[in-house]
C-alpha cells in the first residue's frame, strides 16, 4: 500500500498564538510575531496584563500594534515591541507611559526577560 504524503507546508507562524490577541492588538508582519509568541510563550500572559494596564493609563479604545525589532547591531537580538498609537500631545504621552513605567511596568518587566518593549508611538 502507498502513502500519499501531504507536501503542504504549515505557515510560518501558528494561528493559535496570535488568535487570543486578535481583538486586542494589530500585528505588524503578523508571521513574525506568532513566531515570536510560540518561541516566547511566557509572554502570553504579559501581553494580557500589558493590554489591562494600557488601557487604563491610556484609554480603552487605545490601539496598540506588536512588532518583532532587531537590534541592527546584533542579528540575533529580537524583541517584542508595544507599540501604544496615540494623538495625545507628546508631554502628555510620555508623563503617561512613565506613570505606566513605575507603577506597574518596571517591575513587570523581569517577567519579559528582556524580550518586550513598551513604547508610544504618535499617529
Amino acid at each position: 500500500m502507498t502513502m500519499i504524503v501531504d507536501t503542504l507546508t504549515k505557515p510560518a507562524h501558528s494561528e493559535p498564538a496570535i488568535k487570543p490577541f486578535e481583538r486586542l492588538y494589530a500585528f505588524r508582519k503578523p508571521e513574525e510575531v506568532g513566531q515570536f509568541l510560540e518561541a516566547y510563550p511566557f509572554l502570553t500572559p504579559l501581553l494580557r496584563e500589558a493590554h489591562d494596564k494600557i488601557d487604563d493609563y491610556f484609554g480603552p479604545q487605545t490601539a496598540v500594534a506588536l512588532e518583532v525589532v532587531t537590534d541592527p547591531e546584533a542579528m540575533d537580538d529580537r524583541e517584542l515591541f508595544a507599540f501604544i498609537q496615540t494623538s495625545l500631545p507628546s508631554q502628555e504621552a510620555l508623563d503617561r507611559l512613565e506613570r505606566l513605567d513605575q507603577d506597574w511596568w518596571l517591575d513587570a518587566s523581569d517577567r519579559s526577560e528582556g524580550r518586550l518593549c513598551i513604547h508610544v508611538e504618535f499617529a
